[in-house]
């Protein structure tokens, strides 16, 4: 794209400052000289780690948890922020599978799958997807983070993709974790 066709951000002006997120007001230039002001969402952490957790019969580990924000229980994938002591996203992938599952595996079975970012539009976050093959129970069972309630879930990848294009199973980073995944 030429310099002439850019969008130009003026300025920003952070309208509610939270604990994890930033609600944020871009003043832009848009490539025909029109000014504009845009919303924009600031993700403290910014990024995130999730996780396609293979059990060595070939089955996925999801977890099912409710989700404020919609109302409703989700099928997701295991997934967390990246902490600040996290040296990079493969460690918080690692807490975070068994943190939220009780499951580990042995390094060599953990591989890079993907980036996806959550919302183009208007946030900033990103999530790196890992697999984790030939997953087990670490004997040290879950250990959820305060006001979370997680049940675990087993589906063939077949079922997976059936839920995916039937529409019932729709988080962003789901999908794109168990597509990635199928891609290989």
């Amino acid at each position: 794209m030429s310099e002439k066709n850019q969008i130009t951000r003026l300025d920003r002006e952070i309208s509610f400052a939270g604990s994890i997120l930033d609600f944020c007001t871009d003043t832009v230039r848009l490539p025909d000289g029109v000014i504009q002001k845009w919303d924009f969402v600031h993700h403290r952490k910014g990024r995130g780690a999730c996780i396609v957790p293979v059990l060595p019969d070939g089955r996925i580990l999801l977890v099912r948890q409710y989700r404020p924000a919609l109302g409703r229980e989700f099928l997701e994938l295991p997934a967390g922020g990246i902490d600040p002591e996290d040296p990079d996203a493969l460690t918080a992938a690692k807490r975070e599978l068994a943190e939220e599952t009780g499951y580990g595996t042995a390094d060599a079975n953990w591989s890079f799958l993907a980036r996806v970012n959550t919302a183009v539009a208007y946030c900033d976050e990103y999530t790196d997807l890992f697999l984790a093959k030939d997953i087990a129970p670490t004997g040290a069972g879950q250990h959820l983070d305060e006001g979370e309630a997680i049940a675990l879930a087993v589906y063939e990848p077949q079922e997976l993709l059936t839920m995916i294009r039937e529409g019932s199973l729709t988080d962003g980073k789901t999908v794109a974790g168990i597509l990635a995944y199928r891609a290989l």
